[in-house]
């Protein structure tokens, strides 16, 4: 066969030695994560990896999982669409304040820095539905949120600060709420509730979505894990998954940031 084919001895011999000594716990390994991966194909090399550590305990680098990955020919899907982003900022004109919450996203209190933001979505009949959430960068979890399929006025815009600040403890320390400038965030309603809550106001600059990348990122991974909108033929069906999956982040779905667990998970590990 050497004779024939243009093989080196040395390479064929190591090739009669890799199949001989086929590693067993590979093929588990690989049937395992695609299985992890079959139960949601939006998960990526990462966040694999992390369920690996923390559910079954193993001692796995990200780069094996990536070659397996690729040998498998599975990866995170959806994060490459681009979605035309909800525009707040025509309306009444109000007060602006400066950005002082400046990209400076990590916390390590809870509620010590806050972001909000308004996004839309369009089903399949052509209804809307507008859902405002707030997120503490503690630990990424949504705290609170509002959601409808009305027009989003200003009392959809302010409930959301209203049940914050009915639950907020005692801290002892400055808060923030940093938001773009939308007409409903430079409103007074908006800053009063702020006041009454004794939450400091920041706002991104004009234009510059960067600013409040955590909340924008958030509504990216909303988007593309509940799927085409198409596939919804009402508002309401909508609204149902929306807060079924804003449960699921809450509660389930890891996030490497947060060393393989969930925001919920992550704030009882560190209390």
């Amino acid at each position: 066969m050497l004779k024939v084919v243009p093989i080196n001895m040395n390479t064929l011999c190591y090739w009669k030695r890799k199949f001989k000594n086929c590693n067993i716990k590979e093929i588990n390994l690989n049937d395992l994560i695609y299985r992890i991966w079959s139960e949601d194909k939006h998960l990526g090399i990462l966040r694999i990896t992390a369920i690996l550590k923390n559910k079954y305990q193993l001692k796995i680098n990200h780069k094996r999982v990536k070659r397996i990955m690729n040998e498998l020919n599975i990866f995170g899907i959806g994060y490459t669409k681009k979605i035309r982003k909800y525009d707040s900022s025509k309306g009444p004109e109000g007060k602006r304040v400066k950005n002082k919450l400046n990209r400076r996203f990590y916390s390590n209190r809870p509620y010590q820095k806050l972001v909000s933001d308004v996004t839309e979505f369009k089903v399949k009949n052509g209804e809307k539905v507008y859902l405002e959430p707030i997120m503490d960068l503690y630990n990424n979890q949504i705290l609170t949120y509002s959601i409808t399929d009305e027009s989003p006025d200003l009392k959809f815009a302010v409930k959301p600060l209203e049940d914050l600040r009915l639950k907020l403890p005692k801290t002892g320390y400055k808060l923030m709420l940093h938001t773009d400038q939308g007409w409903q965030y430079r409103h007074r309603r908006w800053r009063m509730e702020l006041k009454k809550a004794k939450i400091t106001q920041s706002m991104s600059r004009r234009s510059c979505c960067l600013d409040n990348a955590c909340i924008e990122s958030f509504f990216n991974k909303l988007k593309v894990e509940i799927g085409n909108l198409k596939q919804f033929n009402s508002s309401e069906e909508l609204i149902v998954k929306i807060k079924k999956w804003i449960n699921y982040y809450n509660t389930e779905r890891v996030q490497t940031k947060l060393g393989g667990l969930s925001p919920i998970k992550y704030q009882k590990q560190a209390a």
